[in-house]
């Protein structure tokens, strides 16, 4: 790669030589790619081929936006070497940081842009600089979080002589906006949108100092903007890494002026996590005011400033924060970023503000409008309740939340959140173990028994809950679980980790129901064109599900029985909003066909096995249970013949292969929990073990009426779908009737 590039002009009255070799060299390097050079048509590739001499060769390209302005100036310099790091154009300067220059560049092959900062070019380099250099790109590397400017590769682009030593470089994501020192420079930030942003950064702190890290450098130019109100952490160029003893030296001064901690004028080896809640709270002071708090270094101060004094409506609450922020002596401010997170809740607006806005009112904020809420499926956001008896709780997970287009409501006690849950079609809960009135797993047992819509997600948090208290909990029901404290990062992906698992079911549930749709279709056309073959095969149904009855102990009125049951059941759960997406016409009517082919497979089981009297021994029960992969096996093959009643046939390998599983998952074959059972198997195992238990066999009488409901609803739970469960409650009376209209 060439160091250098003559841009001579020709002697007089000799003929000017063709530029190709400079344009090679650039061609070779990569500083214009081959292709969007061989793509030149019509004028721009004229302008180029006929250039005739260097300099009017680099205004042809910067004419067909080959090259950038600022490229042109690299290569007047004569300094080509650098303009190409590794995979990575250089096409701008952005700025300096701590250690090096940023740039804006681009991916050669993919054309992405990015931000690549690079170490300052010095052939003096020492190997300290350099190491520190690298362990920053790969400190920052391992940091994830959504107010972090993200590291994604990194490298050193090798020396090209003694005038162009090596270039070593990391790259990070480029996100678009301005920096807070120019976006508060005309007029200091609303109120909201100020605290919002001071919020962000405390939250990137957490998961900095998490990994060991301090910025040190925390100030205005150091946070970024987005369009769309997001602040974004940049420049670790002078934190404080781990093993950084090895790598700084002891009472080195790093910092800004107006925004470093007085102990870290001191010592900024010394500096700790509390250096950067003094940077953070002088930073929102700037944001509010458009002035850095401290003229000169702050070790030098009396005191902090008052925001308020510049600025009237600044609150005095908010005041005292920033005032505790900056104090003077580190043991007197806030311990952490999580602290000052929780201080600044108060003056935070339930609907994040934008830059735009112009009213300080944290509870109207005007301009741009919040960010749309996040569709379901079914086109409205996303309702998620949070539930915890304590506001500053409730109001961290909604801030979170609504910035994401979230719609939140809240609950601080048991009673409140089950009232509410009961009175909307939440997608999810965000559930305290420790409540008043009654505590979150009683809530959780409730919303389970009746959910407020299908495949509902809870997530759990607790401050207190060890391994078994954690395990017990998943157990019963809840869907993930978080630990107190926690940031808003972790709650985001939580979040939005379980309602993409509830989209993915909903959508499931959509797909089915429209193939169940089109199977009914197709039927019905089959039905109106043939009737009698769809009530034949009806007829063989029942016939042949009445052979392999009569090869056991049970009667032919079973049969009837447990093709009303499920009937009555799912039309009575098609009136709960749980159900009610899941559960039409067309479901009920395959159900109730295909009850009686849930025992199908017992017609390859044994005789001995099948009217055993007594217990069946540990190797019987196996050959027991396989009546139910038997029976799935021999309707899936059915089905694979006959494709004309996929849905029908479907609806009964359903219920053949997986109504013994159990909603805890202790069932068979496949041993299956909650809403991973196919409803019409959950649906027919509250019929068929109502009637098991109503009927007298060989080896036990039946039971009545109300002693069969109460064992059913009063037991040891774990055996039913809850909310399920629940709808048979309301609806056993009917049971009872068909037992009796069909009795043996």
């Amino acid at each position: 790669m060439g160091t250098s590039a003559s841009l001579t002009p020709p002697p007089t009255g000799r003929a000017a030589p063709h530029p190709r070799p400079l344009l090679d060299r650039l061609l070779g390097a990569g500083v214009v790619p081959a292709d969007d050079y061989h793509a030149l048509s019509g004028a721009a590739r004229d302008a180029v081929d006929a250039a005739a001499d260097d300099a009017v060769l680099l205004d042809a390209l910067v004419a067909a936006r080959l090259l950038t302005a600022y490229q042109v100036a690299r290569l007047r310099a004569g300094r080509l070497h650098g303009l190409v790091l590794g995979n990575y154009r250089l096409l701008d300067r952005l700025g300096a940081g701590g250690m090096g220059v940023v740039y804006r560049a681009e991916h050669r092959q993919l054309r992405t842009p990015v931000a690549v900062k690079a170490l300052h070019p010095d052939p003096d380099q020492s190997p300290r600089t350099l190491a520190r250099f690298f362990q920053e790109a790969r400190a920052v590397g391992r940091l994830r979080h959504e107010n972090i400017v993200a590291a994604v590769d990194a490298g050193e682009e090798p020396a090209a002589g003694p005038d162009a030593p090596a270039v070593p470089y990391f790259v990070m994501e480029l996100v678009p906006g301005t920096d807070l020192e120019r976006a508060a420079a005309p007029a200091p930030l609303p109120v909201a949108f100020a605290c919002h942003l001071a919020h962000q950064v405390a939250d990137a702190l957490i998961e900095a100092h998490r990994h060991g890290l301090v910025h040190r450098d925390l100030k205005p130019s150091n946070v970024l903007v987005t369009p769309d109100g997001r602040a974004k952490l940049l420049d670790f160029g002078l934190a404080r890494l781990p093993g950084e003893e090895r790598l700084t030296r002891t009472g080195a001064q790093l910092g800004t002026v107006g925004y470093m901690a007085p102990e870290q004028g001191r010592d900024a080896h010394a500096a700790d996590a509390r250096a950067d809640v003094f940077g953070l709270g002088a930073t929102l002071f700037y944001a509010l005011t458009g002035r850095a708090p401290f003229d000169t270094l702050p070790v030098y101060a009396a005191a902090p400033p008052s925001a308020r004094a510049l600025r009237p409506d600044v609150p005095a609450g908010l005041d005292a924060v920033l005032s505790r922020m900056m104090a003077l002596d580190p043991a007197h401010r806030y311990p952490s970023a999580e602290a000052v997170m929780r201080a600044l809740l108060p003056y935070l607006s339930a609907r994040p503000p934008r830059p735009g806005d112009q009213t300080p009112d944290p509870d109207r904020p005007a301009g741009k409008p919040a960010a749309a809420p996040r569709p379901t499926l079914a086109g409205a956001p996303s309702r998620v309740l949070v539930v915890d008896d304590q506001p500053d709780i409730r109001r961290l997970c909604r801030v979170a939340l609504v910035a994401d287009g979230f719609v939140c409501d809240e609950a601080g006690a048991g009673p409140d959140a089950v009232a509410k849950a009961a009175a909307a079609p939440y997608d999810l809960v965000l559930l305290d173990v420790d409540l008043p009135g009654f505590g979150g797993e009683e809530v959780l047992r409730r919303l389970r028994r009746q959910p407020p819509s299908p495949h509902l997600k809870v997530v759990m948090f607790s401050g207190q809950a060890d391994g078994d208290e954690l395990s017990r909990i998943l157990l019963a029901g809840a869907d993930d679980f978080l630990t107190k404290p926690f940031s808003m990062t972790q709650l985001r992906a939580r979040v939005k980790s379980a309602l993409r698992l509830k989209d993915a079911q909903d959508r499931s549930d959509g797909l089915n129901r429209d193939l169940m749709t089109l199977t009914a279709e197709l039927e019905q056309t089959l039905e109106d064109r043939d009737g009698e073959l769809v009530r034949a095969r009806n007829g063989l149904v029942l016939a042949l599900a009445k052979l392999v009855e009569h090869r056991s102990a049970e009667t032919g009125q079973h049969l009837m029985r447990l093709q009303r049951y499920c009937r009555v059941l799912a039309e009575e759960a098609a009136a709960r909003p749980a159900f009610a997406p899941l559960l039409d016409a067309n479901f009920v009517h395959c159900l109730e066909d295909a009850a009686p082919l849930h025992d199908i497979g017992k017609a390859a089981l044994p005789d001995y096995v099948l009217n055993k009297p007594g217990p069946l021994d540990p190797n019987e029960r196996v050959v027991m249970q396989a009546h139910t992969t038997i029976g799935a096996d021999t309707l899936r093959e059915v089905a694979r013949r006959h494709p004309f009643a996929t849905g029908f046939l479907h609806t009964a390998i359903d219920i053949a292969r997986s109504h013994h599983e159990r909603w805890d998952g202790a069932g068979y074959p496949d041993r299956l929990a909650g809403d991973r059972i196919p409803l019409a198997a959950r649906l027919l195992a509250v019929a068929d073990v109502y009637d098991a238990l109503r009927s007298r066999r060989v080896y036990k009488p039946g039971l009545s009426h109300t002693t069969a409901v109460l064992t059913m609803t009063e037991g040891p739970p774990g055996h039913f779908d809850p909310a399920l469960l629940e709808v048979f409650g309301g609806c056993a009376d009917q049971f009872d009737r068909i037992f009796r209209e069909f009795v043996d």
